[in-house]
């Protein structure tokens, strides 16, 4: 099982990365032919548009699964690890829940979007939609394991991955007030 996540978020990096490219190379190249030659590509905008739309949907899977997001400790690091536990289970619960609202709304737009093309590529805009609609099933199912995870690990065992950095600015702060 950890193979098969390991290559879907490799798989994830390169969507990233060839969305970054494809979305440089053609407004670079829409930009050249329209002051060069007085020309353009008609389907530069919407193309980037879409490799955006799927570009951000999976850096935030991504981070998800990285636990790369923000986050603000000054209330957890404050309480018992049993409470931190806890808040940390609800956390999670809020985030399915919201997860669920947003799968909501994108199969919506989805279906009611599903015969209406783009102006210029007439690409259906529920390739837009759906966007939303697979990162909603992928991250509730990783929110759901992670919170299978929490709630299976005894209080305090969680400790987020930090970088040597990190680590440094951490030890000379005091928790929640900088010196």
């Amino acid at each position: 099982m950890k193979n098969v996540l390991t290559i879907y978020f490799a798989a994830l990096k390169v969507l990233i990365v060839s969305s970054l490219v494809c979305i440089t190379l053609l407004i670079f190249l829409n930009v050249v032919l329209r002051y060069g030659f007085n020309s353009g590509l008609f389907f530069s905008e919407e193309i980037s548009r879409l490799a955006f739309v799927w570009l951000v949907f999976a850096g935030a899977q991504l981070m998800l699964h990285e636990n790369g997001h923000i986050g603000v400790d000054m209330l957890t690091s404050r309480v018992s690890p049993m409470v931190a536990k806890y808040m940390l289970v609800i956390t999670q619960l809020l985030m399915l829940y919201v997860t669920w609202l947003f799968l909501l709304g994108s199969w919506k737009q989805t279906l009611i979007n599903l015969h209406v093309g783009a102006p210029s590529t007439g690409v259906s805009m529920a390739l837009f939609y759906g966007a939303g609609l697979v990162f909603s099933v992928l991250s509730a199912s990783l929110i759901a394991t992670q919170l299978i995870d929490n709630l299976r690990k005894p209080a305090g065992s969680y400790r987020p991955q930090r970088s040597d950095e990190e680590a440094h600015v951490l030890s000379s702060t005091e928790t929640g007030v900088l010196k």
